[in-house]
């Protein structure tokens, strides 16, 4: 799953900003009331304090069970549990074993949530193509690469419902990249970053396109643009860039680049792997 669970505060934002389909909801249900608490769930979701957004929006969803933006945050809340135990199992430290095992299953019971809450928002509203594609998001962190794919694709049909068209795209290449389709990969990740060219993930995943072809001096191109971007800080791209220059013998540059990987986040499973290059 690593950097599969990248999710930005100004995507956040966005997400949260947007109009969603809300339905009428029945007689004996407050639509308004349902807005209102919808709104204070998404201002503490903008602040990550995930439990009470999701008080909230459950809340909401109590007045209004015809809401789908109500289960879009909670199916947000659900991902962003999900990221912070990921942040434990990689980042913050590298875990194994028993350590891990509790905390593996927590996350991917929290992305099973998500997923539900995500199918309901689409339910309520069939165009609703953010909730789709957060949901193809969802299955692809399970490597449910097949079904993640097919929600993509049916997301990218409602484009202008879509918070960032080049991030589903990049997306839907990332899973076509795992499920073996190289060439639809780079297609789409091409295209990614043809909408936007600073995309770094669209960088870093067309560079994994081609490392795993064994292109390498395309794939040095793709990860150095992101190593060298400030703002990117991916370790994940420090660590093939690393790899990348190992294949092409460039053991003068070697060490400075590994101490590059390794600082970003000493403790993890990824700085472990650039040590070993």
């Amino acid at each position: 799953m690593r950097a599969k669970l990248l999710i930005s505060q100004g995507l956040l934002a966005l997400l949260l900003l947007s109009g969603a389909g809300l339905g009428c909801g029945t007689p004996s249900q407050n639509p308004k009331k349902s807005n209102n608490r919808l709104q204070i769930a998404k201002d503490y979701l903008t602040r990550f304090e995930l439990t009470a957004a999701r008080k909230e929006a459950q809340t909401a969803v109590k007045y209004n069970d015809k809401n789908a933006e109500a289960y879009l945050v909670l199916g947000l809340v659900d991902f962003l549990e999900a990221q912070n135990n990921y942040r434990l199992l990689e980042v913050d430290d590298c875990l194994t074993g028993v350590d891990a095992e509790g905390l593996r299953s927590e996350l991917q019971a929290h992305v099973r949530s998500a997923i539900a809450s995500f199918a309901k928002a689409a339910d309520i509203d069939g165009e609703y193509s953010e909730a789709i594609a957060n949901q193809a998001k969802s299955h692809a962190l399970l490597e449910e690469y097949d079904v993640a794919i097919e929600l993509f694709e049916k997301s990218l049909e409602v484009p202008h419902r879509l918070m960032q068209l080049g991030l589903t795209r990049a997306d839907l290449g990332w899973a076509r990249f795992h499920s073996g389709d190289d060439a639809g990969a780079a297609k789409e990740l091409r295209q990614a970053l043809q909408s936007n060219a600073n995309m770094c993930i669209a960088k870093y995943r067309l560079g994994r396109v081609y490392f795993k072809r064994e292109e390498w001096n395309k794939a040095l191109k793709q990860f150095q643009a992101v190593v060298l971007e400030d703002d990117c800080r991916m370790q994940e791209a420090h660590l093939y860039f690393v790899k990348t220059m190992s294949q092409l013998s460039m053991t003068n540059e070697l060490p400075a680049a590994i101490d590059q990987c390794t600082a970003l986040a000493p403790n993890s499973c990824i700085a472990a792997q650039c040590q070993g290059v």
